[in-house]
């Protein structure tokens, strides 16, 4: 519908206007009547076409005039919202109606960082420097209160012993104890709920912080070298991770300030990830078989009824993305990268499938919400879905044709 501002003007107040101006010739007094009369007309007419009109008046007072073509675009309100119509419940999930998003301009690739190592005399005009391991001792201490965990080891069993491994500042040997008692299911579900939360805590720190802990295998020191970058160490060190979690655990807001002689950690993978459906979870593991260490559990969203697909999947090569486009396939609305309004969030990755049952499937993967309610909830076309702050942590730590993701029922 036209707006006010682009009718063309009424015919009916030219009209009016036109009358307004005419003057009859003649004696004094008809003269004078009629100039009373006319400006009494006058007030009238104009109180009332001076007052607002509804849409279907200003149609109709445009008569058969023509009224510029337009079509609807994604500035408009109505059409930017995205359409997330839950499945009925006798609505077959059509998998190959699953969306995949394309790359943007604004996807940063593992292959352009990019990234120089900054000498001693470049550096010395920068202020910027990386988190300490101050700082972040600091945020674990506040997580993990050493003295209450000792206090109530008494109650015994792994998790009283890890408590208590805790207290003497013995991470790694409290890691490997918890991650045995979870993966061979010995603990009841409150226990393993407890065990899986202060595993997260114990990771804060072993995994996530910037300081390397004695005696653990999964983190290393690294010298920067002339000629590095973070993806480059990543390579070379074979390290089978993302660059962007050298970036995270080691506190730079810049990738490309790192300087030779630097000393930062480095955290050795590969990360796999298990999603059980029933209970909306993801666990993240750091390395593979009897090996694997747990590192910390999340909650996810998965597809309206029960459209997630099972088996072993693996992060398909090219396809994580950041910032991505999408196309709803149901709707064929269409999301610009940066629009607060994509459903998908800021990260994407892919996913193919490693078994007979699932090699299949088509645009299923993990990535963003701008729903967060949504989370713990069936309410997606099939994808797993995380909260923001904790999928820029999945994408960083899984590396593209090594991590998998194992989804059960």
């Amino acid at each position: 519908m036209a707006l006010p501002s682009q009718m063309q003007s009424s015919p009916v107040r030219g009209r009016y206007v036109y009358r307004r101006k005419r003057r009859r010739r003649g004696p004094a007094m008809v003269f004078f009547l009629i100039l009373i009369a006319g400006l009494v007309t006058w007030l009238v007419i104009d109180g009332e076409e001076s007052s607002p009109e509804s849409g279907s008046s200003q149609i109709a007072a445009a008569g058969t005039q023509s009224t510029p073509a337009f079509r609807t675009t994604p500035s408009e309100p109505e059409a930017a919202r995205p359409v997330l119509q839950p499945l009925v419940e006798d609505e077959l999930v059509d998998v190959s109606a699953r969306w995949i998003p394309e790359a943007t301009a604004s996807q940063v690739p593992d292959s352009v960082e990019e990234i120089r190592v900054l000498d001693d005399a470049t550096m010395s005009g920068t202020t910027e420097q990386p988190a300490t391991t101050d700082d972040f001792e600091e945020i674990v201490d506040s997580r993990m209160p050493r003295e209450d965990i000792a206090s109530e080891s008494g109650r015994g069993g792994p998790l009283g012993l890890a408590e208590g491994l805790i207290g003497e500042g013995r991470l790694v040997e409290a890691r490997a104890l918890l991650t045995q008692a979870v993966v061979s299911g010995a603990f009841d579900p409150v226990n393993a709920a407890d065990a899986r939360q202060l595993l997260g805590m114990i990771n804060a720190e072993l995994v996530f912080s910037p300081k390397v802990y004695p005696n653990d295998p999964w983190a290393m020191e690294y010298e920067v070298k002339p000629g590095d970058s973070l993806s480059r160490i990543v390579s070379s060190e074979n390290l089978e991770i993302d660059w962007r979690l050298l970036q995270k655990i080691n506190g730079m807001k810049r990738p490309e300030h790192i300087q030779i002689g630097q000393k930062i950690k480095l955290v050795k993978g590969p990360f796999h990830a298990v999603i059980d459906k029933g209970t909306h979870r993801m666990d993240l593991y750091l390395g593979e078989g009897s090996e694997r260490t747990f590192v910390r559990s999340y909650e996810v969203g998965l597809g309206a009824m029960s459209s997630t697909p099972v088996g072993r999947f693996q992060v398909r090569k090219g396809s994580k993305l950041v910032n991505p486009t999408w196309t709803n396939p149901r709707t064929g609305q269409f999301f610009p990268a940066d629009d607060p309004e994509n459903p998908i969030g800021e990260f994407w990755m892919g996913l193919r499938g490693l078994d007979e049952t699932n090699s299949g499937e088509r645009g299923f993967g993990i990535h963003g919400t701008i729903e967060p309610d949504s989370i713990g909830t069936d309410s997606s076309m099939g994808c797993v879905r995380l909260r923001d702050g904790e999928i820029d942590m999945i994408y960083a730590v899984m590396a593209e044709g090594v991590s998998t993701v194992d989804v059960h029922r």
